[in-house]
């Protein structure tokens, strides 16, 4: 825990040398010194300590092989997993639902998905096991880095025929996915027609959502989901929600929209969003106002007023200021002053 697994190492190697020690557990002291160099990501020393109790005989259990392939997937040092599992296999240790878990995730992490399914399809053929929610996100988030639409698509429906309710997780991956495919209109039909059957998608999923409107220059209807968001579902908005809605109208060469967002971040008057029920105040992530400001000052002469006036019923209401790369925080009582990125959030000043 405080990085000095050789200090360890060289302990436990004392211990077993001391006669009086040999009734000792060493398989747990040694799956941990395991764990220690896979966290520091030192492969070579993992794959020699591995060496290293295979000559002094000390057993490898189902949790041995599981830290030894979970640092292989830390360390993208997959080419080594199939010989441990072998290995498993030699000495009659039974892989878990984990095993494979982390040898998926291991194989999508370096782009190797054609493995990962192959994994799958072993685990079926060889085991008791049926892939859980968290082996499908894995195998789903290696086809969207790698833009594999269909195959996604059939995992989803094949989640749902086993009886696995996706999560916020697996939605958000799949609105990525046919964002990144051009496939808009699908996407948001996936989030409703999920959220009909008792799902209620996160502000994570609906931020995905808005910033797949970004990449297809779809400002209003990010402007519509926004206000969808606030009317009807209940989900809580966050600062990161309002920061990506505000880029999407600056991506959209509408930066006097984007002055509007802000305005609803912080409960400022003039603006045409739809509002929560409430007087809480969200805020926006500080390189959004960041950006905003810019976007305005770069404007003409209305832009630039219309950044003056913002700016100063931010100071007027909230003690910050827009525009200045150290933002200046003021609550009642005390004024301090931020790095760059502090903002006002849902938490207060930070």
């Amino acid at each position: 825990m405080n990085n000095q697994v050789d200090a360890a190492l060289e302990m436990v190697r004392k211990q077993f040398d001391c006669q009086e020690r040999r009734g000792c557990n060493f398989t747990v002291m040694y799956s941990t010194l395991l764990k220690g160099f896979a966290v520091s990501k030192r492969i070579d020393k993992v794959m020699a300590l591995y060496e290293e109790m295979r000559g002094k005989g000390i057993s490898c259990n189902t949790i041995t092989y599981g830290t030894l392939l979970d640092a292989c997937a830390k360390c993208c040092a997959m080419d080594r997993a199939s010989m441990l599992l072998e290995d498993m296999k030699k000495s009659s240790v039974e892989p878990s639902l984990i095993t494979y878990s982390t040898m998926v995730k291991g194989y999508c992490a370096v782009g190797e998905v054609d493995r990962a399914f192959h994994v799958l399809a072993e685990m079926r053929a060889e085991s008791k096991f049926e892939p859980d929610r968290i082996m499908y996100n894995s195998i789903l988030d290696g086809c969207s880095k790698h833009h594999r639409v269909e195959e996604a698509l059939h995992l989803l429906d094949e989640m749902k025929a086993s009886g696995i309710r996706p999560s916020n997780s697996t939605l958000s991956i799949l609105v990525k996915l046919l964002a990144n495919a051009n496939r808009l209109d699908e996407a948001f039909h996936m989030v409703e027609d999920l959220s009909q059957n008792g799902f209620r998608p996160n502000v994570q999923v609906y931020t995905c959502l808005v910033q797949a409107c970004m990449f297809k220059r779809c400002l209003e209807r990010a402007l519509t989901l926004h206000d969808a968001v606030v009317t009807h579902t209940g989900c809580a908005l966050d600062d990161k929600f309002y920061a990506v809605l505000a880029r999407c109208c600056l991506q959209c060469k509408q930066p006097l929209k984007a002055a509007e967002v802000v305005r609803a971040a912080y409960r400022l008057q003039g603006h045409s969003l739809a509002m929560p029920v409430g007087n809480e105040v969200i805020g926006m992530e500080a390189w959004a106002l960041d950006q905003v400001a810019a976007g305005l000052q770069a404007g003409g002469s209305y832009q630039q007023k219309v950044f003056a006036n913002l700016a100063a019923d931010l100071w007027e209401c909230h003690g910050l200021q827009m525009g200045n790369p150290h933002m200046q925080c003021t609550g009642r009582k005390e004024v301090t002053r931020c790095k760059h990125g502090a903002g006002y959030g849902r938490t207060g000043w930070r």
